[in-house]
């Protein structure tokens, strides 16, 4: 079945694909895309945290198909992401990722709590006066934009801008193999945010607030401050993290809850299993479906002889749902034993903005059981973008009674 892989069945439910991996191809190169797919959970556990193979070159591996004058046409957005800490290694990624830890704390995250709960009443009470209406739109888009917008002090004004430029990254960075429109369109967006950041960037210096740009901005040490190229690319970075892994996860819990009626009754009559039914949506349906490394030296896995410059695509969505590691993969089951996953990564890379993710879709869900519980899906074919690395419903109609 991996002649499917990266078709429109393949888009619309990977799963079905996946078992067929877990069955018969575990590790294997697939020769479009010129990269090794890897898929048991302990192969792409062990191969995020190996340093034997790097997070550094995979842009330029990416781009290799593109000529060399697409390449310098291109030159913004290579660049943008190449100066994001998830394609950076040591000793480099180690320097952007400390100056962020300071200021993108679990606890600093669990202090903007209040301001998440009320931009969720503030979306739901709109959304909910309504008898039906697209939740992707007014709501699982909208709360990461707002939320990201509010913590990194970006205008509410710019949150549609700030969306569009996401979408056209995520465009770039999250296709199997990215075209020229895709990249054009990619490149145009990084030089409009980018423009956009630096005068934003020159105001906060002059006016700083109380957000993380402005702590990034007034950092005490000079020889630790970041280039204004190297934080517009973080902040772009952060749009991408914070919408793309934020939205999807929402939007595939209320597809799991709907599908699973029982699954959804037992969260209603036992609220407290929240947290953990969060945490069986990021295994059950993950909105990042795989993270890639080089290979940095020949190396092997799972009995497969990797080759020093090697791509390895470590499918993260295929991971959570092996049979070798759960129990029932293929259920959602909001408290299970077995309960944990890949879909923030592993090692170094873990992806930082995991607890804003889970504050943001634990407090919508706790608000959404109180006040909306009827609440459900009324559309009959989900589309997906046909995105490698990213899985979200584009729309999701809903019906409040």
């Amino acid at each position: 079945m991996t002649s499917a892989f990266l078709s429109k069945e393949y888009f619309d439910d990977p799963y079905v694909i996946y078992r067929d991996f877990h069955a018969n191809n575990p590790i294997f190169w697939h020769p479009d895309i010129k990269a090794w797919i890897i898929s048991s959970y302990s192969e792409v556990e062990k191969g995020l945290s190996n340093s034997d193979l790097n997070a550094g070159e995979r842009i330029s591996s990416a781009t290799s198909h593109l000529s060399p004058a697409e390449k310098e046409e291109f030159s913004k957005i290579i660049n943008t992401l190449s100066n994001w800490i998830v394609f950076q290694d040591p000793p480099k990624h180690t320097r952007l990722r400390k100056l962020v830890n300071k200021s993108f704390t679990p606890r600093s995250i669990e202090a903007f709590r209040p301001k998440i709960e009320e931009i969720v009443d503030n979306l739901l009470t709109r959304a909910l006066a309504k008898k039906e209406f697209d939740f992707v739109s007014e709501i699982s888009s909208r709360l990461p934009a707002i939320v990201i917008c509010e913590l990194l002090g970006i205008p509410d004004e710019r949150q549609a801008d700030v969306r569009r430029w996401s979408d056209k990254h995520a465009g770039f960075s999250a296709s199997a193999q990215v075209g020229y429109e895709a990249a054009k369109q990619a490149n145009d967006a990084s030089i409009e945010a980018e423009t956009y950041l630096f005068s934003l960037f020159d105001d906060l210096r002059k006016n700083p607030g109380d957000n993380l740009l402005s702590k990034l901005l007034v950092s005490d040490s000079n020889e630790e401050r970041l280039t204004d190229e190297e934080l517009a690319a973080l902040i772009i970075q952060l749009f991408f993290a914070g919408f793309e892994t934020t939205e999807g996860l929402i939007g595939n819990l209320m597809l799991a809850l709907h599908n699973n009626p029982a699954e959804k009754q037992k969260l209603i009559s036992h609220p407290e299993k929240i947290e953990s039914a969060v945490e069986e949506a990021l295994r059950y349906d993950s909105s990042i479906l795989k993270q890639s490394r080089v290979a940095s030296v020949d190396l092997e896995i799972a009995g497969q002889k990797i080759s020093k410059g090697d791509y390895c695509h470590f499918m993260i969505g295929a991971a959570n749902r092996d049979p070798i590691k759960y129990t029932n993969p293929d259920s959602f089951i909001i408290d299970r034993e077995d309960l944990n996953h890949s879909s923030f990564g592993h090692g170094i890379h873990f992806c930082i903005g995991a607890p804003l993710a889970r504050l943001e879709t634990k407090a919508l869900l706790e608000a959404l059981l109180k006040s909306a519980p009827q609440l459900r899906v009324l559309e009959q074919e989900i589309i997906y973008p046909q995105l490698f690395a990213v899985r979200k419903p584009l729309s999701l109609l809903v019906s409040t009674n």
